[in-house]
């Protein structure tokens, strides 16, 4: 259960909210299992937050500052998060779908089993963050940089990779690239996938085990 006081203080006014996180920066927010459905928290100073299968369906959280929090098993269906900063935060199991994530800060967030189902991750910093088994499905990753991020297993059926950078990502496989809806010669791969454009929105996606020579690329593909 969320600490009440805290909870009606969040939802009575962000501002004094923030002056209150200001002057007690060593308090930790209790937020578990909050009802902030469709609240707006644009601004708020959240860091280090326990959101825990807190409800923000529907909310807005632009340009807030989740650093470090655990929002592990929350509800973020269609929430706005506009440039908010999410990095170190914990989402394991959290729920996405349909939220707008532009230019959002998840730098080595934890998003295990993640659903961004449909969500917009425009220019979203996904680096080394942990996507294993997440869902991406139909989500907008145009210009993410998802390098060095952990991607075993992740579902990127009709995801839109154009521009996206996946330099370094870990666990990779051929069907996954396959799966996504489009890419394009600016879409960045790890070194061990070799891309080759087709034909506008198509290409043909193989694995190599070592690294090899433009001309070698060429050949494997025929």
């Amino acid at each position: 259960m969320p600490n009440v006081k805290q909870v009606a203080l969040l939802k009575r006014s962000v501002e004094e909210w923030n002056v209150w996180r200001e002057k007690n920066p060593d308090a930790a927010p209790d937020l578990q299992e909050a009802g902030l459905r469709g609240v707006d928290l644009s601004l708020a100073q959240l860091q280090n937050a326990n959101l825990i299968d807190a409800n923000l369906r529907g909310a807005t959280l632009e340009e807030a500052n989740l650093w470090g929090a655990n929002l592990e098993g929350a509800d973020l269906r269609g929430t706005r998060l506009l440039k908010a900063n999410l990095e170190e935060a914990d989402l394991r199991w959290a729920t996405l779908e349909g939220s707008s994530c532009i230019r959002v800060n998840f730098h080595k967030a934890k998003l295990k089993r993640a659903n961004f189902d449909g969500a917009d991750l425009y220019k979203a910093n996904l680096s080394k963050t942990n996507l294993s088994e997440a869902n991406l499905t139909r989500a907008c990753l145009v210009h993410a940089n998802l390098e060095k991020a952990n991607l075993f297993k992740t579902r990127l059926q009709k995801a839109v990779l154009l521009g996206a950078n996946l330099t370094g990502a870990n666990k990779l496989k051929q069907h996954q690239i396959n799966s996504a809806q489009s890419l394009d010669k600016s879409t960045r791969f790890p070194d061990y996938l070799m891309i080759k454009m087709i034909g506008e929105n198509k290409w043909i996606c193989k694995e190599i085990k070592n690294e090899i020579d433009e001309q070698d690329g060429d050949r494997m593909f025929g």
